[in-house]
């Protein structure tokens, strides 16, 4: 399975932790987002690909309970590719190491 690597769009201004406020310059949206989004926000904008934000937020959220890995999983596609449907978030070509 290969990871998507998401950053933040240029017209999105973004403040907080819990919860993040986003605003769209382009559109005149603002957005804040409830626990669980601001978590995957927070761990987007550190750099964490699509495949390390479900494993982070399984140990943070689950108390590391990987039955509910999948879950998690769907939910952060599902909200992923939400956020790039309203070009809040872009996918980005992800570097990849050479041997």
């Amino acid at each position: 399975m290969t990871a998507t690597k998401w950053a933040v769009s240029e017209d999105v201004v973004w403040a907080g932790e819990e919860p993040v406020r986003l605003y769209h310059v382009g559109t005149g949206e603002f957005r804040s987002l409830n626990r669980s989004g601001s978590a995957i926000w927070c761990l987007l904008a550190g750099g964490a690909d699509s495949d390390q934000i479900p494993s982070e937020l399984t140990v943070k959220m689950a108390g590391g309970d990987q039955s509910v890995l999948p879950l998690i999983a769907g939910d952060v596609a599902s909200f992923l590719a939400e956020l790039a449907d309203q070009r809040i978030v872009i996918a980005i070509a992800k570097e990849t190491d050479h041997d």
